[in-house]
Protein backbone atom coordinates (compact mmCIF):
# COMPACT_ATOMS: atom_id res chain seq x y z
CA UNK A 1 0.00 0.00 0.00
CA UNK A 2 1.14 3.01 -1.23
CA UNK A 3 1.85 6.14 1.34
CA UNK A 4 -0.91 8.21 -0.73
CA UNK A 5 -3.45 5.29 -0.11
CA UNK A 6 -2.42 5.43 4.28
CA UNK A 7 -2.93 9.10 4.20
CA UNK A 8 -6.18 8.39 2.52
CA UNK A 9 -7.27 5.63 4.81
CA UNK A 10 -5.83 7.51 7.76
CA UNK A 11 -7.76 10.73 7.29
CA UNK A 12 -11.22 8.49 6.15
CA UNK A 13 -10.65 6.31 9.37
CA UNK A 14 -9.94 9.64 11.68
CA UNK A 15 -13.58 11.18 10.11
CA UNK A 16 -15.28 7.94 10.76
CA UNK A 17 -13.71 7.44 14.54
CA UNK A 18 -13.75 11.41 15.26
CA UNK A 19 -17.87 11.45 14.13
CA UNK A 20 -19.07 8.14 15.81
CA UNK A 21 -16.83 8.07 18.53
CA UNK A 22 -18.40 11.40 19.48
CA UNK A 23 -21.92 9.78 18.66
CA UNK A 24 -21.43 6.82 20.77
CA UNK A 25 -20.58 8.96 23.44
CA UNK A 26 -23.86 11.51 23.35
CA UNK A 27 -26.21 7.71 22.97
CA UNK A 28 -24.73 6.87 25.94
CA UNK A 29 -25.01 10.02 28.01
CA UNK A 30 -28.64 10.43 26.47
CA UNK A 31 -29.65 6.49 27.16
CA UNK A 32 -28.43 6.86 30.52
CA UNK A 33 -30.44 10.10 30.94
CA UNK A 34 -33.44 9.04 29.93
CA UNK A 35 -33.17 5.87 32.51
CA UNK A 36 -32.32 8.42 35.36
CA UNK A 37 -35.49 10.56 34.54
CA UNK A 38 -37.74 7.60 33.38
CA UNK A 39 -37.23 5.04 35.93
CA UNK A 40 -36.27 6.99 39.05
CA UNK A 41 -37.22 6.26 42.70
CA UNK A 42 -40.06 9.21 43.33
CA UNK A 43 -41.81 7.72 39.96
CA UNK A 44 -41.43 3.92 41.21
CA UNK A 45 -42.64 4.73 45.19
CA UNK A 46 -45.50 7.08 43.02
CA UNK A 47 -46.87 3.80 41.77
CA UNK A 48 -46.13 1.85 44.78
CA UNK A 49 -48.76 4.44 46.58
CA UNK A 50 -50.72 4.42 43.83
CA UNK A 51 -51.52 0.55 44.02
CA UNK A 52 -51.80 0.61 47.50
CA UNK A 53 -54.25 2.99 47.56
CA UNK A 54 -56.69 1.21 44.94
CA UNK A 55 -55.84 -1.82 47.26
CA UNK A 56 -57.05 0.21 50.00
CA UNK A 57 -60.06 1.44 48.20
CA UNK A 58 -60.97 -1.81 47.21
CA UNK A 59 -60.81 -3.01 51.17
CA UNK A 60 -62.70 -0.36 52.19
CA UNK A 61 -65.24 -1.24 49.55
CA UNK A 62 -65.19 -4.62 51.47
CA UNK A 63 -65.21 -3.31 54.97
CA UNK A 64 -68.32 -1.49 53.99
CA UNK A 65 -69.98 -4.30 52.54
CA UNK A 66 -69.44 -6.20 56.09
CA UNK A 67 -70.86 -3.05 57.71
CA UNK A 68 -73.88 -2.68 55.94
CA UNK A 69 -74.79 -6.66 55.93
CA UNK A 70 -74.23 -6.04 59.72
CA UNK A 71 -76.97 -3.38 59.61
CA UNK A 72 -79.48 -5.37 57.47
CA UNK A 73 -79.42 -8.25 59.97
CA UNK A 74 -79.36 -6.20 62.73
CA UNK A 75 -82.33 -4.24 61.41
CA UNK A 76 -84.28 -7.50 60.47
CA UNK A 77 -84.13 -8.92 63.86
CA UNK A 78 -85.53 -5.82 65.43
CA UNK A 79 -88.18 -6.05 62.97
CA UNK A 80 -89.13 -9.40 64.11
CA UNK A 81 -88.49 -8.84 67.66
CA UNK A 82 -91.27 -5.86 67.43
CA UNK A 83 -93.81 -7.32 65.21
CA UNK A 84 -93.43 -10.97 66.11
CA UNK A 85 -93.72 -12.15 62.53
CA UNK A 86 -92.38 -11.71 58.71
CA UNK A 87 -95.58 -9.95 57.45
CA UNK A 88 -93.89 -6.79 57.14
CA UNK A 89 -90.03 -8.03 56.03
CA UNK A 90 -90.83 -7.45 52.86
CA UNK A 91 -91.58 -3.77 53.38
CA UNK A 92 -88.29 -3.33 55.59
CA UNK A 93 -86.06 -5.10 52.92
CA UNK A 94 -87.09 -2.57 50.20
CA UNK A 95 -86.53 0.22 52.21
CA UNK A 96 -82.95 -1.06 52.97
CA UNK A 97 -82.46 -1.65 49.27
CA UNK A 98 -82.95 1.71 48.57
CA UNK A 99 -81.23 3.43 51.13
CA UNK A 100 -77.76 1.60 50.58
CA UNK A 101 -76.75 1.40 46.60
CA UNK A 102 -74.37 -1.22 46.66
CA UNK A 103 -76.88 -3.17 48.07
CA UNK A 104 -78.07 -5.76 44.93
CA UNK A 105 -80.43 -8.06 46.72
CA UNK A 106 -81.73 -9.13 50.29
CA UNK A 107 -83.15 -12.99 50.79
CA UNK A 108 -84.35 -14.47 53.87
CA UNK A 109 -84.93 -18.58 54.42
CA UNK A 110 -85.60 -20.22 57.58
CA UNK A 111 -83.76 -23.17 58.48
CA UNK A 112 -84.99 -25.47 56.20
CA UNK A 113 -84.23 -23.46 53.61
CA UNK A 114 -87.73 -21.93 52.73
CA UNK A 115 -87.40 -18.41 51.16
CA UNK A 116 -89.07 -16.10 53.72
CA UNK A 117 -89.04 -13.18 51.74
CA UNK A 118 -86.75 -11.49 49.03
CA UNK A 119 -86.15 -8.04 47.15
CA UNK A 120 -83.97 -7.08 44.74
CA UNK A 121 -82.72 -3.88 42.41
CA UNK A 122 -83.21 -3.95 38.51
CA UNK A 123 -80.23 -4.41 36.13
CA UNK A 124 -77.69 -0.93 35.86
CA UNK A 125 -79.60 0.55 32.61
CA UNK A 126 -75.29 2.05 32.17
CA UNK A 127 -74.58 -1.50 31.04
CA UNK A 128 -71.52 -1.02 33.51
CA UNK A 129 -70.20 -4.40 34.69
CA UNK A 130 -70.68 -5.25 38.55
CA UNK A 131 -68.21 -7.51 40.48
CA UNK A 132 -71.25 -9.22 43.49
CA UNK A 133 -70.46 -10.21 46.21
CA UNK A 134 -72.81 -12.44 49.27
CA UNK A 135 -72.50 -11.50 53.27
CA UNK A 136 -74.32 -14.13 55.02
CA UNK A 137 -76.25 -13.28 58.63
CA UNK A 138 -78.13 -15.48 60.93
CA UNK A 139 -80.27 -13.72 62.92
CA UNK A 140 -82.76 -15.58 65.92
CA UNK A 141 -86.37 -15.61 65.18
CA UNK A 142 -89.09 -17.61 67.77
CA UNK A 143 -86.98 -20.52 69.02
CA UNK A 144 -84.94 -20.72 65.33
CA UNK A 145 -82.87 -19.17 62.78
CA UNK A 146 -82.94 -17.51 59.92
CA UNK A 147 -80.18 -17.09 57.64
CA UNK A 148 -80.08 -13.38 55.20
CA UNK A 149 -78.08 -13.17 52.58
CA UNK A 150 -76.75 -9.60 51.84
CA UNK A 151 -75.52 -9.16 47.77
CA UNK A 152 -73.16 -6.29 47.57
CA UNK A 153 -71.98 -5.24 44.09
CA UNK A 154 -68.70 -3.43 43.81
CA UNK A 155 -68.13 -1.63 40.06
CA UNK A 156 -65.44 -3.91 38.26
CA UNK A 157 -63.63 -1.15 36.94
CA UNK A 158 -62.10 -0.80 40.69
CA UNK A 159 -60.35 -4.11 39.99
CA UNK A 160 -59.17 -3.52 36.70
CA UNK A 161 -57.71 -0.34 37.83
CA UNK A 162 -56.13 -2.12 40.78
CA UNK A 163 -54.70 -4.97 38.30
CA UNK A 164 -53.24 -2.36 36.25
CA UNK A 165 -51.78 -0.60 38.67
CA UNK A 166 -50.29 -3.73 39.60
CA UNK A 167 -48.85 -4.68 36.28
CA UNK A 168 -46.95 -1.37 35.54
CA UNK A 169 -45.51 -1.60 39.14
CA UNK A 170 -44.04 -4.56 38.39
CA UNK A 171 -43.21 -3.47 34.60
CA UNK A 172 -41.39 -0.15 36.61
CA UNK A 173 -39.98 -2.55 39.27
CA UNK A 174 -38.39 -4.51 36.36
CA UNK A 175 -37.24 -1.70 34.26
CA UNK A 176 -35.72 -0.13 37.43
CA UNK A 177 -33.99 -3.34 37.86
CA UNK A 178 -32.45 -4.09 34.23
CA UNK A 179 -32.17 -0.36 33.95
CA UNK A 180 -27.96 -1.07 33.78
CA UNK A 181 -28.16 -3.90 31.47
CA UNK A 182 -30.34 -2.34 29.11
CA UNK A 183 -28.11 0.59 28.56
CA UNK A 184 -25.17 -1.64 28.24
CA UNK A 185 -27.20 -3.67 25.77
CA UNK A 186 -27.86 -0.66 23.69
CA UNK A 187 -24.23 0.40 23.91
CA UNK A 188 -22.85 -2.61 22.69
CA UNK A 189 -25.26 -2.62 19.76
CA UNK A 190 -24.60 0.62 19.19
CA UNK A 191 -20.89 -0.34 19.33
CA UNK A 192 -21.22 -3.30 16.97
CA UNK A 193 -22.96 -1.00 14.53
CA UNK A 194 -20.19 1.82 14.49
CA UNK A 195 -17.58 -1.08 14.21
CA UNK A 196 -19.71 -2.28 10.51
CA UNK A 197 -19.90 1.12 9.48
CA UNK A 198 -15.96 1.40 9.93
CA UNK A 199 -15.56 -1.22 8.28
CA UNK A 200 -17.66 -0.60 5.56
CA UNK A 201 -15.86 3.21 5.15
CA UNK A 202 -12.52 1.61 4.88
CA UNK A 203 -13.29 -0.51 2.27
CA UNK A 204 -14.67 2.23 0.38
CA UNK A 205 -12.27 4.32 1.02
CA UNK A 206 -9.37 1.67 0.04
CA UNK A 207 -11.41 1.25 -3.13
CA UNK A 208 -11.30 4.78 -4.14
CA UNK A 209 -7.89 5.27 -2.90
CA UNK A 210 -7.05 2.43 -4.58
CA UNK A 211 -8.44 3.62 -8.22
CA UNK A 212 -6.76 6.92 -7.52
CA UNK A 213 -3.26 5.95 -6.14
CA UNK A 214 -3.44 3.87 -9.15
CA UNK A 215 -3.18 6.71 -11.28
CA UNK A 216 -1.20 8.73 -9.30
CA UNK A 217 1.27 5.80 -8.96
CA UNK A 218 1.35 5.20 -12.70
CA UNK A 219 1.98 9.28 -13.33
CA UNK A 220 4.89 8.51 -11.19
CA UNK A 221 6.27 5.68 -12.68
CA UNK A 222 5.69 7.62 -16.35
CA UNK A 223 7.33 10.29 -15.03
CA UNK A 224 10.06 8.46 -13.95
CA UNK A 225 10.25 6.88 -17.69
CA UNK A 226 10.20 10.55 -19.23
CA UNK A 227 13.21 11.58 -17.06
CA UNK A 228 15.11 8.28 -18.27
CA UNK A 229 14.50 9.77 -21.98
CA UNK A 230 11.67 7.92 -22.90
CA UNK A 231 9.21 10.06 -24.44
CA UNK A 232 6.50 7.18 -25.85
CA UNK A 233 4.51 6.75 -22.56
CA UNK A 234 1.40 7.55 -23.02
CA UNK A 235 -1.19 7.13 -20.34
CA UNK A 236 -4.92 6.29 -20.40
CA UNK A 237 -7.49 8.86 -19.75
CA UNK A 238 -10.79 6.97 -18.72
CA UNK A 239 -12.72 8.91 -15.57
CA UNK A 240 -13.43 12.22 -15.61
CA UNK A 241 -11.84 13.82 -12.20
CA UNK A 242 -8.40 15.93 -11.64
CA UNK A 243 -6.25 13.08 -11.40
CA UNK A 244 -7.51 12.55 -15.25
CA UNK A 245 -6.71 16.10 -15.98
CA UNK A 246 -3.54 15.91 -14.26
CA UNK A 247 -3.05 12.89 -17.03
CA UNK A 248 -4.50 14.53 -20.06
CA UNK A 249 -1.78 17.34 -19.10
CA UNK A 250 0.82 14.91 -18.62
CA UNK A 251 0.40 13.27 -22.10
CA UNK A 252 0.09 16.78 -23.82
CA UNK A 253 3.64 17.71 -22.12
CA UNK A 254 5.33 14.81 -23.14
CA UNK A 255 3.86 14.84 -26.72
CA UNK A 256 4.77 18.59 -27.05
CA UNK A 257 8.72 16.91 -25.29
CA UNK A 258 8.68 14.56 -27.83
CA UNK A 259 7.54 16.85 -30.88
CA UNK A 260 9.81 19.32 -29.72
CA UNK A 261 13.14 16.70 -29.28
CA UNK A 262 12.12 14.81 -32.58
CA UNK A 263 12.25 18.65 -34.74
CA UNK A 264 15.84 19.68 -32.67
CA UNK A 265 17.21 15.79 -33.92
CA UNK A 266 15.62 17.15 -37.12
CA UNK A 267 17.13 20.38 -36.77
CA UNK A 268 20.10 18.86 -35.80
CA UNK A 269 20.58 16.16 -38.23
CA UNK A 270 19.85 18.68 -40.87
CA UNK A 271 22.58 21.01 -39.88
CA UNK A 272 25.03 18.19 -39.75
CA UNK A 273 24.10 17.37 -43.15
CA UNK A 274 24.08 21.07 -43.72
CA UNK A 275 28.12 20.98 -42.60
CA UNK A 276 28.46 17.38 -45.14
CA UNK A 277 26.92 19.21 -47.92
CA UNK A 278 29.39 22.41 -47.36
CA UNK A 279 32.32 20.22 -47.48
CA UNK A 280 31.44 18.02 -49.95
CA UNK A 281 30.58 20.92 -52.61
CA UNK A 282 33.86 22.80 -52.07
CA UNK A 283 35.57 19.37 -52.34
CA UNK A 284 33.89 18.64 -55.64
CA UNK A 285 33.82 22.47 -56.73
CA UNK A 286 37.49 22.82 -56.37
CA UNK A 287 38.53 19.92 -59.17
CA UNK A 288 35.72 20.86 -61.48
CA UNK A 289 37.39 23.51 -63.47
CA UNK A 290 40.85 21.88 -64.02
CA UNK A 291 39.41 18.87 -65.12
CA UNK A 292 37.11 20.69 -67.59
CA UNK A 293 40.21 22.61 -69.14
CA UNK A 294 42.20 19.61 -69.25
CA UNK A 295 39.83 17.57 -71.56
CA UNK A 296 39.57 21.22 -73.35
CA UNK A 297 43.46 21.54 -74.11
CA UNK A 298 43.51 17.85 -74.79
CA UNK A 299 40.92 18.07 -77.49
CA UNK A 300 42.33 21.54 -78.74
CA UNK A 301 46.21 21.01 -78.55
CA UNK A 302 45.46 17.79 -81.01
CA UNK A 303 47.54 18.11 -84.11
CA UNK A 304 47.48 14.27 -85.40
CA UNK A 305 45.85 12.82 -88.69
CA UNK A 306 44.36 9.98 -86.93
CA UNK A 307 40.44 11.02 -87.34
CA UNK A 308 38.95 7.97 -85.71
CA UNK A 309 41.33 8.94 -81.89
CA UNK A 310 40.39 12.80 -82.77
CA UNK A 311 36.30 11.84 -83.11
CA UNK A 312 36.93 9.48 -79.90
CA UNK A 313 38.70 12.50 -78.11
CA UNK A 314 35.75 15.48 -79.09
CA UNK A 315 33.50 12.60 -77.52
CA UNK A 316 35.28 12.41 -74.61
CA UNK A 317 35.50 16.35 -74.15
CA UNK A 318 31.58 16.32 -74.59
CA UNK A 319 30.68 13.80 -72.01
CA UNK A 320 33.42 15.32 -69.42
CA UNK A 321 31.76 19.18 -69.88
CA UNK A 322 28.12 17.49 -70.15
CA UNK A 323 29.01 15.36 -66.24
CA UNK A 324 31.30 18.69 -64.99
CA UNK A 325 28.23 20.75 -65.89
CA UNK A 326 25.76 18.04 -63.74
CA UNK A 327 28.14 18.42 -61.13
CA UNK A 328 28.31 21.92 -60.95
CA UNK A 329 24.48 21.94 -60.67
CA UNK A 330 25.11 19.40 -57.78
CA UNK A 331 27.25 21.10 -56.25
CA UNK A 332 25.06 24.36 -56.61
CA UNK A 333 22.30 22.81 -54.57
CA UNK A 334 24.83 21.66 -52.18
CA UNK A 335 25.94 25.20 -51.26
CA UNK A 336 22.57 26.33 -51.44
CA UNK A 337 21.42 23.82 -49.10
CA UNK A 338 24.47 24.48 -46.90
CA UNK A 339 23.90 28.09 -47.16
CA UNK A 340 20.64 27.99 -45.77
CA UNK A 341 19.10 30.55 -43.86
CA UNK A 342 17.66 30.56 -40.79
CA UNK A 343 13.71 31.71 -40.92
CA UNK A 344 13.16 35.64 -40.33
CA UNK A 345 9.51 35.61 -38.97
CA UNK A 346 7.11 38.80 -39.30
CA UNK A 347 3.09 38.70 -39.39
CA UNK A 348 1.90 37.57 -42.91
CA UNK A 349 -0.85 36.26 -44.55
CA UNK A 350 -1.30 33.37 -45.60
CA UNK A 351 -3.00 34.21 -48.51
CA UNK A 352 -0.84 36.79 -49.50
CA UNK A 353 1.60 33.91 -49.82
CA UNK A 354 -1.01 31.87 -52.01
CA UNK A 355 -0.72 34.57 -54.12
CA UNK A 356 2.75 34.53 -54.76
CA UNK A 357 2.56 30.72 -55.39
CA UNK A 358 0.35 31.82 -57.97
CA UNK A 359 2.42 33.99 -59.66
CA UNK A 360 5.31 31.34 -59.79
CA UNK A 361 3.58 28.94 -61.51
CA UNK A 362 3.99 29.49 -65.08
CA UNK A 363 7.66 29.68 -64.70
CA UNK A 364 7.42 26.34 -62.85
CA UNK A 365 5.41 24.67 -65.24
CA UNK A 366 7.65 25.44 -68.28
CA UNK A 367 10.90 24.70 -66.31
CA UNK A 368 8.81 21.48 -65.62
CA UNK A 369 7.91 20.57 -69.38
CA UNK A 370 11.56 21.88 -70.23
CA UNK A 371 10.61 25.11 -72.23
CA UNK A 372 6.93 24.14 -73.53
CA UNK A 373 4.64 24.47 -70.39
CA UNK A 374 3.92 21.02 -69.01
CA UNK A 375 -0.30 20.28 -69.56
CA UNK A 376 -1.48 20.10 -65.50
CA UNK A 377 -3.93 22.13 -64.52
CA UNK A 378 -2.97 23.81 -61.07
CA UNK A 379 -5.43 25.68 -59.01
CA UNK A 380 -4.55 27.92 -56.06
CA UNK A 381 -7.03 29.15 -53.62
CA UNK A 382 -7.21 30.31 -50.21
CA UNK A 383 -10.03 31.99 -47.33
CA UNK A 384 -12.01 34.73 -47.83
CA UNK A 385 -10.91 35.94 -44.14
CA UNK A 386 -6.65 36.58 -43.77
CA UNK A 387 -5.57 34.01 -41.84
CA UNK A 388 -2.72 35.93 -39.89
CA UNK A 389 0.45 33.85 -38.84
CA UNK A 390 4.75 34.37 -37.98
CA UNK A 391 6.34 33.49 -40.68
CA UNK A 392 9.22 34.60 -43.37
CA UNK A 393 7.93 34.69 -46.69
CA UNK A 394 10.42 34.17 -49.08
CA UNK A 395 11.79 30.83 -47.44
CA UNK A 396 8.29 29.65 -46.89
CA UNK A 397 7.40 30.26 -50.36
CA UNK A 398 10.93 28.51 -51.68
CA UNK A 399 9.56 25.49 -49.79
CA UNK A 400 5.79 25.51 -51.05
CA UNK A 401 7.66 25.86 -54.59
CA UNK A 402 9.88 22.98 -53.80
CA UNK A 403 6.51 20.95 -52.75
CA UNK A 404 4.37 21.70 -55.96
CA UNK A 405 7.26 21.53 -58.57
CA UNK A 406 7.33 17.93 -57.46
CA UNK A 407 3.68 17.18 -57.37
CA UNK A 408 3.56 19.08 -60.93
CA UNK A 409 6.90 16.58 -61.98
CA UNK A 410 4.96 13.48 -60.83
CA UNK A 411 1.43 14.25 -62.06
CA UNK A 412 2.87 15.11 -65.33
CA UNK A 413 4.78 11.81 -65.76
CA UNK A 414 2.06 9.69 -64.80
CA UNK A 415 -0.36 12.40 -67.35
CA UNK A 416 1.99 13.21 -70.46
CA UNK A 417 -0.86 13.75 -72.59
CA UNK A 418 -3.05 15.95 -69.84
CA UNK A 419 -5.36 15.60 -67.51
CA UNK A 420 -2.93 15.85 -64.12
CA UNK A 421 -3.87 18.55 -61.17
CA UNK A 422 -2.64 19.78 -58.60
CA UNK A 423 -4.68 21.84 -55.78
CA UNK A 424 -3.17 24.20 -53.71
CA UNK A 425 -4.99 25.26 -50.60
CA UNK A 426 -4.92 27.84 -47.82
CA UNK A 427 -7.08 28.05 -45.20
CA UNK A 428 -7.38 28.44 -41.14
CA UNK A 429 -9.33 26.99 -38.05
CA UNK A 430 -9.71 28.03 -34.83
CA UNK A 431 -5.96 27.72 -33.96
CA UNK A 432 -3.84 26.99 -37.12
CA UNK A 433 -3.26 27.89 -40.40
CA UNK A 434 -2.77 25.35 -43.00
CA UNK A 435 -1.36 25.02 -46.87
CA UNK A 436 -2.19 22.06 -48.94
CA UNK A 437 -0.72 20.73 -51.95
CA UNK A 438 -2.30 17.40 -53.11
CA UNK A 439 -2.17 16.34 -56.41
CA UNK A 440 -3.88 12.79 -58.66
CA UNK A 441 -0.50 12.11 -59.10
CA UNK A 442 0.74 8.58 -58.56
CA UNK A 443 1.38 9.23 -54.69
CA UNK A 444 4.20 7.78 -52.53
CA UNK A 445 3.84 4.51 -50.80
CA UNK A 446 2.96 4.91 -47.22
CA UNK A 447 6.23 3.12 -45.73
CA UNK A 448 7.99 6.22 -47.21
CA UNK A 449 5.89 8.85 -45.82
CA UNK A 450 8.37 9.86 -43.02
CA UNK A 451 11.46 8.96 -45.09
CA UNK A 452 10.71 11.55 -48.21
CA UNK A 453 11.46 14.59 -45.40
CA UNK A 454 15.25 13.02 -44.65
CA UNK A 455 18.29 14.31 -46.53
CA UNK A 456 19.25 13.08 -50.16
CA UNK A 457 16.27 10.43 -49.98
CA UNK A 458 14.81 10.48 -52.95
CA UNK A 459 12.90 8.37 -55.93
CA UNK A 460 13.92 10.10 -58.74
CA UNK A 461 16.36 9.25 -61.39
CA UNK A 462 18.39 12.86 -61.23
CA UNK A 463 16.77 14.31 -57.17
CA UNK A 464 19.04 15.44 -54.75
CA UNK A 465 16.23 14.87 -52.36
CA UNK A 466 17.46 18.14 -50.49
CA UNK A 467 13.70 19.79 -51.81
CA UNK A 468 11.78 18.39 -49.11
CA UNK A 469 14.79 17.96 -46.31
CA UNK A 470 14.51 21.95 -47.27
CA UNK A 471 10.58 21.98 -46.75
CA UNK A 472 10.19 20.55 -43.21
CA UNK A 473 13.77 22.47 -42.00
CA UNK A 474 11.75 25.60 -43.16
CA UNK A 475 8.51 24.35 -41.46
CA UNK A 476 10.14 23.17 -38.26
CA UNK A 477 11.35 26.78 -37.82
CA UNK A 478 8.32 28.10 -38.38
CA UNK A 479 7.26 26.50 -34.99
CA UNK A 480 4.71 24.43 -37.30
CA UNK A 481 4.45 21.01 -38.70
CA UNK A 482 4.77 19.43 -42.64
CA UNK A 483 2.59 16.14 -42.86
CA UNK A 484 2.21 13.65 -45.80
CA UNK A 485 -0.67 11.28 -46.50
CA UNK A 486 -2.61 10.26 -49.47
CA UNK A 487 -5.12 12.92 -51.11
CA UNK A 488 -8.80 11.89 -51.76
CA UNK A 489 -8.31 12.52 -55.84
CA UNK A 490 -5.69 9.52 -55.45
CA UNK A 491 -2.20 11.17 -55.42
CA UNK A 492 0.15 12.81 -52.78
CA UNK A 493 -0.96 15.05 -50.02
CA UNK A 494 1.20 17.77 -48.06
CA UNK A 495 -0.43 19.79 -45.07
CA UNK A 496 2.01 22.21 -43.38
CA UNK A 497 -0.02 23.47 -40.18
CA UNK A 498 1.27 26.58 -38.66
CA UNK A 499 0.11 28.56 -35.34
CA UNK A 500 -2.16 31.65 -35.38
CA UNK A 501 -0.82 34.55 -34.30
CA UNK A 502 -3.88 34.80 -31.44
CA UNK A 503 -3.00 31.22 -30.52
Amino acid sequence: MSRFERKILFAIGLSVFLALGGSIFLARGALREVYRVGVNERFGAELVHGVEARRGQLMALRSGSEQVADTVGAAVEVELAKSRGTSKLESLLQELLERYDVVQGIRIADGAGQEVASVSREADPSGATMRTTTRDREVAAGGGQLQIAVEVAVPEVYFERLQAAGEASEVYSRLQRQSASVSDIYVWAFGVMVFLVIVVAFLIGAIVSRRVTRRVTALAAASRQVGAGDLTVTLPTGASDEVTELTQAFNDMVRDLRDSRTRIEYLQRIGAWQDFARRLAHEIKNPLTPIQLAAQEMDETYDGENEAYRKKLKHARAIIEEEVATLRRLVGEFSAFAKLPRADLSPSDLCDLAQSIQDSVPAILEDVGRGTPAPVEVRVSCATEPIRVRMDPMMLKRGVDNILRNAIQAVFEAHPSGGGRVLVRAYGTDDAGFIEVRDNGPGVSQENWDRVFDPYYTSKAEGTGLGLAIVKKVVLEHGGEVRLDRAPEGGARFSIELPLMDS
